[in-house]
């Protein structure tokens, strides 16, 4: 047997697994179909996902969409399709485009999805309306054989950690993987394209699009040409895809399916790693009452936002991370140092760009922070000048408020916890600063 039939007997549900999950879904769709919104309202139950296309793993979850008649209004739709799924699932109101609900049900996470019932996918009015033509496209370009082939590339997704298509994640969607593996033929074939992958690469089923994207990675969407399906993966995730894909095929094992789990440094380790480390910095506040979608969003533009202050006033940043920990989400930023000289040669203009150059003499003439005459360099105008901020803390704690760090975030600016390099093994946890400390790629724990 090979590695791949061995771990596909491990990651495809069961005779038994497969009669549950389908008596768990007739069961919702008569639990929906009981409800008061759908007995009053012209509304068609679709199963969409992996169940539907028979591309799922054990314990998936259950998407369930109940589709609309175009004429019912946007509001309206939203609100009948959340009193539906509240009804039946109970579960919590999440929202993408539009509001859904996600909950569980008979022991499997469920999405009660409402949406609009289109003839084809050129018509759609939300960004969901297109999920059930993804699923008819699927059931028809594969079979019994395709489908476990999608589960290998699923499992093998999943366990390098480039699958979800989330903003947390910002990698290759259920769909996505899915087209992937029927496009190159099999698991092996796909990895094998895969490894030779550039940015920008450009994949289609049928035929090319019109449409010009700049994404990191492009597979047009076989039933809406002008979208790309592999618009939310980030250029970090498909590099490691990339490099996960070439590894495999250089040395197969089950660790890239079956990663074992993070076993977190010692203490005793972290304190010998950070004294050769550069010098670092510590952000941490209580995670608001966010969904995720918005949440990890705003994260992103946080840690950008401090990557980019502490690098415009020269404190050259080599690496930055965010991460959740219970409440608690800590935002660690390693620089060259986080202490700079009190003075710094400013640069101006050529020397025979007279305008300018004169410009430059006189302001700097006049100016109290000062700490020289202008003088010639290199063919330019210098002048050494106070450095308006020394230490990395200093400038966040005086610059932040400035900053627009996020609509929600913004509002926790008073409430930051700063840490720098002699507070920070004391104030972040061990299992964040461990996985700061250690980049092994998962398959590569032992």
């Amino acid at each position: 047997m090979s590695l791949e039939e061995d771990i596909l007997v491990k990651i495809r549900p069961s005779e038994t697994e497969l009669k549950e999950i389908d008596d768990a879904v007739d069961a919702l769709r008569t639990e929906i179909m009981n409800t008061s919104g759908f007995k009053e309202t012209d509304i068609e139950l679709c199963l969409v996902g992996s169940i539907a296309k028979g591309t799922h793993l054990k314990n998936p979850d259950i998407d369930l969409f109940l589709l609309f008649d175009p004429s019912v209004d946007r509001a309206s739709m939203e609100k009948i399709g959340v009193s539906i799924g509240k009804e039946a699932v109970g579960g919590e109101e999440h929202y993408a485009e539009h509001p859904y609900i996600k909950g569980e049900f008979m022991g499997l996470k469920t999405d009660i999805v409402p949406a609009y019932r289109l003839k084809d996918a050129s018509q759609k009015l939300t960004s969901v309306d297109r999920t059930p033509f993804h699923t008819e496209y699927i059931i028809e370009h594969s079979d019994e054989n395709m489908r476990n082939e999608i589960r290998l590339m699923k499992k093998f997704m999943k366990g390098t950690g480039v699958y979800g298509a989330e903003i947390k994640t910002q990698g290759f969607s259920g769909y996505l993987s899915e087209l992937i593996v029927i496009r190159y033929g099999s698991f092996l074939d796909a990895l094998k394209a895969v490894s030779k992958w550039r940015r920008h690469e450009m994949i289609f089923m049928e035929e090319k699009s019109s449409m010009k994207f700049t994404d990191t990675l492009i597979f047009i969407d076989p039933v809406d040409p002008k979208r790309n399906v592999a618009s939310p993966v980030s250029l970090d995730t498909f590099s490691k895809f990339v490099h996960a894909a070439g590894e495999y095929l250089r040395n197969p094992g089950e660790a890239f399916f079956f990663p074992k789990p993070y076993v977190d440094l010692s203490s005793s380790e972290i304190k010998q790693q950070m004294p050769h480390r550069a010098d670092m910095i510590a952000i941490q506040f209580e995670r608001p009452e966010l969904i995720d979608d918005i949440f990890y969003g705003q994260l992103g533009k946080f840690e950008r936002s401090m990557v980019q202050l502490l690098d415009n006033h020269e404190f050259r940043t080599l690496h930055s991370a965010s991460f959740e920990e219970g409440n608690v989400v800590t935002i660690l930023i390693e620089m060259v140092s986080a202490e700079l000289p009190k003075a710094k040669v400013h640069t101006g203009p050529p020397v025979w760009i007279h305008d300018n150059a004169q410009d430059f003499i006189q302001r700097w003439k006049a100016s109290d922070n000062s700490l020289s005459a202008p003088y010639i360099e290199d063919g330019n105008w210098k002048v050494i000048i106070g450095r308006k901020y020394t230490d990395a803390l200093s400038l966040i704690r005086s610059e932040i408020q400035k900053l627009d760090i996020g609509k929600n975030l913004n509002e926790l600016k008073d409430d930051l916890i700063l840490t720098n390099n002699e507070n920070i093994i004391e104030n972040v946890s061990a299992h964040v600063l461990s996985r700061f400390l250690d980049k092994r790629m998962p398959w590569e724990i032992s």
